[in-house]
């Protein structure tokens, strides 16, 4: 556990979902000690079950990101491209909560 520690001192995640998703993902990759502290083995075992709700969380934002983009770029009219800014600052917002 002081590895992870290590390396997220040197390399900070802004946002507290950007640190779950972290989480989340160093969870789903490590194996479980079965000889270690059982609050420590609980959280590590939730966290990676939490893998593919975290994993769907991503593609739904980039898919919705692709959306507004794709508004951005092929819209001239100001009538989609307020509602595309709009979509984009929420799911930039919802990764930096």
């Amino acid at each position: 556990m002081t590895d992870r520690s290590a390396k997220s001192d040197k390399m900070p995640v802004v946002g507290t979902q950007l640190q779950h998703v972290a989480d989340v993902f160093h969870a789903h990759r490590q194996p479980l000690d079965a000889g270690g502290d059982e609050d420590e083995t609980d959280k590590k075992l939730r966290l990676a079950q939490e893998y593919s709700r975290v994993v769907m969380q991503i593609i739904v934002s980039l898919l919705i990101l692709f959306g507004g983009f794709i508004l951005l770029c092929f819209s001239s009219d100001d009538t989609l491209r307020k509602p595309a800014f709009g979509v984009i600052g929420v799911v930039v917002g919802y990764w930096l909560r």
